[in-house]
């Protein structure tokens, strides 16, 4: 059986800007979001935040959240923790942060060796008679 509900009863949310607009670093980057939403966040735009937040997290850069015009910079993992996702966020970071450590030893390690001096390259031993090789003849045939 049908609820008994009148349109006067049923509230409409009004379409508001997504929540991953809100977000920006200090040299300008941003989501790029401009969806409007019924809900909190527009579809995929959760994981769109996310990986914003993961990105300049591990860049050290300061997020800055501006909500009703009023500015609010912290770090990616304080903006990050007020949503459910937040724990991500910060393994993420983590993450991003080790891996930047595995390529900086891995680039440091490369120039090391190259400059590091070489050894002279030993040529091979030259044999006295040169290397053998077939000879091609042509043969007619005079089956005509």
């Amino acid at each position: 059986m049908a609820a008994n509900t009148t349109v006067e009863e049923t509230v409409q949310a009004e379409p508001t800007a997504c929540t991953c607009l809100q977000f920006a670093t200090a040299d300008g980057r941003t989501t790029g979001c401009a969806a409007e939403t019924k809900r909190q966040f527009a579809p995929g735009h959760d994981a769109k935040l996310k990986s914003f937040l993961i990105k300049a997290g591990a860049e050290g850069a300061e997020v800055i959240r501006i909500v009703d015009g009023i500015a609010s910079p912290a770090d990616a993992s304080t903006h990050a923790a007020k949503f459910v996702f937040g724990h991500m966020v910060a393994a993420g970071i983590t993450r991003a942060e080790g891996k930047a450590a595995e390529k900086a030893e891995r680039a440091a390690a490369r120039a090391a060796r190259k400059a590091a001096p070489r050894k002279p390259r030993r040529s091979p031993p030259r044999s006295a008679a040169p290397p053998s090789r077939g000879t091609w003849t042509a043969t007619t045939s005079s089956t005509r």
